[in-house]
């Protein structure tokens, strides 16, 4: 049907999109277009983008220092031959002592480790064998684990490594704290920046939480092809357990009023 001279016709207070009063008549979109202006589906868009412009994002961080209460040494035995099984023999013996005598401590937990045989070149031959097996020692203790050290340092171990940490337990109960911590200077950024742009208030739309902390503090001591008799006499060593940094961060978005 074409309709000449007269004006566009409104619906509910729309104007008919695609009508020509100059003898365009109608098209399929300008029909569409009315449609959806009928059923209200354009003025549900227009209020769905005005709410995201009324939406702010932000963050804010919480932290706390904490005394690192956890502490892990690293031991290892090796021996090196041209026999396999005698060498194999000697590291079985000596981590079986070293264990022994690390359990007589109390408060110790002890935790096996690789065990790795490798060949030992020279001028592209193997000359000999090297074995080699670890295990770990954990305690809440430092001045117990450090007496521990000195003992088996001179009994033909070898101290790899040392690590401080916090106990989960610990990580845990400091990490609620934050949160809490967290959540109020987030209500209270939430207030202030609705305050500050002249809103009546603020409803929240997301919020996530990260937990974030800083690597164990790691002492590395004599590694790789050290001798045994490095070791030999060797007095109690002194260690400094240090602090780790918790931080929580809460990432969120609130719709002002």
């Amino acid at each position: 049907m074409r309709c000449r001279g007269a004006e566009p016709r409104a619906i509910r207070g729309h104007v008919v999109a695609g009508y020509d009063p100059q003898g365009g008549g109608t098209d399929m979109w300008g029909w569409i277009l009315s449609g959806l202006l009928l059923f209200g589906v354009l003025p549900t868009w227009a209020h769905a983008e005005e709410i995201v412009r009324n939406r702010v994002s932000f963050q804010v961080e919480t932290r706390r220092e904490v005394a690192n209460d956890w502490a892990t040494a690293r031991f290892a035995v090796q021996a090196e031959g041209k026999d396999l099984a005698r060498i194999a023999q000697t590291v079985n013996t000596r981590m079986a002592g070293a264990l022994a005598r690390a359990r007589k401590t109390k408060g110790i937990e002890l935790r096996s480790g690789a065990y790795v045989t490798q060949p030992v070149y020279e001028d592209g031959r193997v000359v000999r064998w090297r074995a080699r097996q670890e295990f770990r020692a954990e305690t809440r203790d430092v001045d117990r684990l450090a007496k521990l050290i000195g003992r088996l340092q001179g009994e033909s171990v070898l101290l790899v490594g040392v690590d401080f940490s916090i106990r989960p337990e610990t990580r845990m109960a400091v990490e609620d704290e934050l949160i809490q911590e967290a959540l109020s200077a987030f209500r209270a950024r939430a207030s202030l920046i609705a305050r500050g742009l002249e809103a009546s208030g603020w409803s929240l739309v997301s919020l996530s939480v990260g937990r974030h902390g800083v690597p164990f503090r790691r002492m590395e001591m004599m590694r790789g092809e050290a001798s045994v008799s490095a070791f030999d006499a060797v007095p109690p060593p002194a260690f400094e357990a240090g602090s780790s940094d918790i931080r929580v961060q809460i990432s969120g978005s609130v719709e002002l009023d």
